[in-house]
């Protein structure tokens, strides 16, 4: 199959659709929860740090420990591969990654405030032995937060790359990706 002809078939099936329309969720959540602005800068740290606090060790006691205090009842969370609405599905889903994984440990870089949104940037650092045959992955990522009244978030929206962070050390799609990688860096 010629180069051409393996990208545009990539492309195809990437394009397809799927069963939500993302952006439209992502507005939708949006505008059903405007979050809060922090009057007083420590409100935010501390819900911020709160989040970095639950990331910091995705394990599941922290997961179950934390959860709680982290994510309103009602929030709406979308890390890319997964779209969860309300406490208990977001827990839920939370405490499965973290049953799947040898390791999951996150580290807030740097943050920002925009009115009622928050943008953490942030590596997380991740090993299951079955991706790249157990050795740890690391990815880099941003995070939107919004809050409650309080400092429970809302929204939780990730935006990173899960094509160099996950699926290229998927064992079928891994050399695929890579291989597609390699013809968008040397053209022909």
């Amino acid at each position: 199959m010629k180069k051409s002809a393996f990208i545009l078939l990539l492309a195809l099936a990437g394009c397809s659709g799927g069963p939500t329309d993302f952006t439209k969720e992502y507005r939708e959540a949006l505008a059903g929860r405007p979050g809060k602005v922090f009057s007083d800068p420590e409100q935010g740290r501390r819900a911020v740090k709160v989040f970095s606090e639950l990331y910091a060790d995705l394990s599941e006691g922290n997961v179950r420990q934390r959860v709680r205090q982290t994510y309103a009842p009602e929030a709406w969370f979308n890390d890319t591969l997964a779209t969860e609405v309300g406490i208990e599905a977001i827990e839920k889903y939370l405490l499965k990654t973290a049953q799947g994984s040898e390791m999951i440990k996150g580290t807030t870089r740097d943050v920002a405030v925009s009115g009622a949104d928050c943008y953490v940037r942030w590596t997380l650092e991740f090993r299951t032995k079955n991706l790249a045959g157990g050795k740890p992955i690391v990815t880099e990522g941003v995070s939107q937060l919004r809050f409650d009244e309080q400092g429970r978030i809302i929204l939780h929206q990730d935006f990173w790359n899960p094509a160099s962070g996950v699926y290229q050390h998927l064992p079928l799609l891994g050399p695929a990706i890579r291989y597609v990688n390699g013809l968008i860096a040397k053209p022909e």
